[in-house]
């Protein structure tokens, strides 16, 4: 296994190390402390099994890696592991291509429960930094909404506005959840709040009564 961390602390590049070695005793780590050492190695062509970087270093920040791999259609399996608490600049990395955020807060254990879970195909976020930024979401209603009176009236946020679209491209939970950089338990919740809105017994039914009252269209 092959894994890239870019973080400018030469203590944490020490203790994440020794927690890489216990998710494979095999793995090949890369350091590097700056954001432009990063997308150098990135753009010469070397491929990673995971990528983690910090959003603060010196120079280019972290996201001028996640900017410059999406401008060039490059996609890889990177993990933002930082101490940021902007819940927006969180959301940022996330939109832009992020498979998760883990604080530097977490302890060793939670460090090698995340990763293992990203390495299986999961998105991680903390259950609290997911709530926030779904505040965030679910704040804004949909564009849809503007001109539409049966979304108005339906009480559909706009989190579930989204997840309802995907039932409807017939999107598994994890397929919804990795879509919107949400867990599956989450998922579970807004489709289970869908059911009693739209007073459905399954997806199926919730996508056609969401259909028949006209709060989208196929």
């Amino acid at each position: 296994m092959r894994i890239l961390v870019a973080d400018d602390h030469q203590l944490f590049l020490d203790g994440i190390r020794h927690i890489l070695n216990k998710l494979d005793a095999a793995v090949v780590v890369t350091e590097v402390t700056r954001a432009e050492q990063a997308i150098e190695i990135l753009e010469s062509g070397q491929t990673f099994d995971l990528i983690l970087i910090d959003l603060s270093m010196p120079g280019m920040d972290g996201m001028s890696i996640l900017q410059r791999m999406r401008e060039r259609g490059v996609w890889l399996p990177l993990v933002v592991v930082s101490s940021e608490e902007n819940i927006y600049t969180i959301k940022s990395a996330l939109d832009t291509g992020a498979l998760g955020f883990i604080p530097k807060s977490h302890s060793s254990q939670q460090m090698l429960s995340a990763l293992n879970a990203i390495l299986e195909g999961d998105v991680y976020i903390p259950l609290e930094i997911e709530k926030q930024i779904d505040n965030l979401e679910t704040r804004r209603p949909p564009i849809e909404a503007v001109n539409n009176n049966s979304l108005k009236t339906s009480g559909i946020t706009k989190r579930q506005y989204e997840v309802l679209q995907l039932l409807a491209k017939g999107y598994s939970n994890k397929q919804i959840a990795t879509t919107l950089f949400l867990t599956e338990h989450t998922i579970k919740a807004h489709i289970s709040a869908l059911f009693k809105i739209l007073h459905a017994a399954n997806r199926t039914e919730c996508v056609q009564n969401a259909l028949h009252q006209g709060i989208f269209q196929s």
